[in-house]
């Protein structure tokens, strides 16, 4: 149920594990960095969480936010900035809707899964960019 999107780069370090929770939607271009990602979290378009953080469950990270190293992130935070700063606590209405924004992508690369055909070009044939386009 966790979405990692394109250009996010996950890394770890010996004894510096990442670990992501479930109902988790990483944003494009999102830095995750032997960090620790709570459940329902939503981690923003380009945010850095670097070494021995902990986002806790429900939070959101806001777009470019940079968390740095063994930052502590409670519950339920929206958090932006650089440093990222709690900005509020999400009300139970907001959770809920990262709990549904993480449906949505799941139901998503179902129906890309469903959908998607094969190559453009036999493996067989020499491939000409021009011909089935």
């Amino acid at each position: 149920r966790t979405n990692i999107q394109d250009g996010s780069v996950l890394h770890s370090d010996a004894g510096v594990p990442l670990t992501i929770g479930d109902g988790v939607t990483v944003g494009h271009q999102a830095m995750l960095h032997g960090c620790t990602i709570g459940d329902n979290t939503l981690i923003g378009i380009g945010a850095t969480v670097l070494n021995n953080s902990v986002i806790g469950k429900n939070c959101v990270i806001g777009a470019h936010t940079l968390i740095p190293e063994n930052k502590s992130i409670p519950d339920n935070s929206l958090v932006i900035g650089s440093p990222g700063k709690v900005v509020k606590q999400l009300s139970e209405e907001q959770i809920g809707g990262l709990k549904e924004s993480a449906k949505h992508y799941v139901m998503n690369a179902d129906r890309f899964k469903e959908h998607l055909r094969g190559p453009l070009y036999d493996e067989k044939d020499s491939f000409d960019p021009k011909s089935k386009l």
